[in-house]
């Protein structure tokens, strides 16, 4: 049985908010078998810029629009490549912690993934090794259910089939959510309440909602702590 279980999409470069989301679990559900859709963060995100915030997209075919992510493939042109890795390095080079983490993620942009899931999910765990964020993960196309079912009952059968005691949901898991199917008595269901943190970054100012590599780029060691203070569980 496992007490608190979270999900989520594998999304690219994901921002703080979910690790100190996960950081409140003990398991973390990657939903690769929810609808891919056009437009969402499954393959951009955000960046500190020296003009505010730049965009980092994969130009993933619409061909794959409403399929699900796990069978979503990575572009066949490669030059998307060099340029989100040149975009990090430019604006993350000089910061006191990108040396450490450069090797990861020189290398990430340099390998042939067919899967867009796969791609993100290498980030996703090597961010979570990083942050000391230690919980179960697993894939939810591998798990014996209905990989057919829709939102709510999907995350209904993620949660029977691991025997979960707590769901813990985003704040705007009460926009989607059929929240009478799901929360059968108080312990069922709780939501995670997030407060941004500010943190020093490359540039002056400050700007929210940044992929989670901004805050390792700055802080480093020190991201751990910042993430776990950053979230809370819902009473």
């Amino acid at each position: 049985m496992r007490n608190i279980v979270t999900m989520h999409q594998p999304n690219y470069l994901p921002w703080i908010g979910l690790f100190s989301k996960i950081a409140q679990s003990e398991c973390f559900v990657i939903m690769d078998n929810f609808q891919y859709t056009k437009g969402g963060m499954i393959q951009r995100n955000k960046i500190r810029t020296n003009t505010g915030t730049g965009y980092l997209t994969i130009p993933i075919s619409k061909d794959f629009w409403k399929t699900k992510i796990k069978d979503v493939e990575m572009p066949q042109d490669k030059k998307w490549k060099d340029v989100h890795w040149q975009s990090i390095y430019r604006n993350y080079v000089k910061t006191n912690y990108f040396q450490q983490n450069a090797d990861f993620f020189k290398k990430l942009y340099q390998a042939d993934f067919q899967y867009l899931s796969q791609f993100n999910i290498e980030i996703i765990r090597y961010l979570l090794k990083t942050f000391d964020i230690n919980v179960e993960i697993i894939t939810a196309s591998s798990l014996d259910i209905d990989q057919d079912l829709q939102h709510t009952e999907m995350i209904m059968a993620v949660l029977d089939k691991l025997g979960a005691k707590t769901y813990l949901s985003g704040p705007s898991g009460r926009n989607y959510m059929e929240l009478e199917k799901i929360q059968v008595n108080k312990d069922t269901l709780k939501f995670f309440r997030f407060d941004h943190p500010i943190y020093k970054q490359r540039y002056p100012g400050f700007e929210q909602n940044m992929s989670a590599i901004d805050l390792l780029f700055n802080m480093g060691p020190q991201s751990k702590q910042i993430i776990k203070s950053s979230g809370s569980i819902e009473d």
